[in-house]
């Protein structure tokens, strides 16, 4: 079966500075990683590298079976947004908005329709636990609620992939180890999960972790 993630002797270089050497590194379909190091360390460029949101200077990225270099601007659209969902640290929620709308944004350009468009964000916010706050908005949450919801968002498209960015760093202990268990939790139904993280602690408690430290992968395990 085809790897989700491939990198092939991956760098990359900004004005001269290097951010990534020689990284290969493989995810197959139903991981759950740990991506972790200090900041600085490269978490965040093989981020973009894999999420498909930046190319790398030298060396080979495939995602899903795709060589994100030979693909077209289009391409690599229609790639982020029906195999890639991404769940960042600082939510991105619109304010005013419903929260089964802006779950629903998830679908945006998949060519969906609107209706089906809110029935599956409805049936997302089940998923995660929030059936019942569809109707609020981003500030009558919490912070883990409002995470939940962006993960909602994130996998409404049933992605194969889902890119977690530090997801539990703005959030107190009790509502991160809430957002661990989802993770887990969509991760045993068959998606495969990345979680980076500088959080030791966090990375302790996943199955596999990939250790990142001056652009370097320096432990893989």
């Amino acid at each position: 079966m085809t790897p989700v993630v491939e990198l092939r002797e991956v760098g990359r270089e900004y004005q001269g500075v290097v951010a990534l050497r020689d990284v290969s590194l493989t995810v197959e379909r139903g991981e759950l990683v740990g991506i972790v190091g200090p900041s600085g360390s490269g978490k965040s460029t093989m981020l973009n590298l894999i999420g498909t949101l930046d190319h790398p200077s030298r060396g080979e990225v495939r995602i899903d079976g795709h060589a994100v270099r030979e693909l077209s601007d289009r391409a690599l659209s229609a790639l982020r947004a029906n195999t890639i969902g991404f769940v960042f640290q600082q939510f991105h929620l619109a304010a005013g908005v419903s929260t089964v709308d802006n779950v629903a944004d998830g679908l945006l350009y998949t060519g969906t329709g609107l209706g089906q468009r809110r029935q599956r964000a409805a049936e997302a916010l089940e998923t995660v636990g929030l059936g019942h706050r569809a109707g609020h908005r981003p500030h009558e949450l919490s912070g883990g609620e409002r995470q939940r919801v962006a993960i909602a968002r994130a996998v409404v498209g049933r992605p194969a992939l889902l890119l977690a960015d530090e997801p539990t760093g703005n959030l107190d202990s009790q509502s991160g180890d809430g957002v661990l268990r989802l993770l887990r939790s969509l991760n045993e139904t068959g998606t495969t999960v990345l979680v980076i993280t500088h959080d030791r602690e966090v990375a302790a408690t996943l199955p596999r972790r990939v250790a990142v430290r001056d652009g370097r992968v320096v432990g893989d395990g």
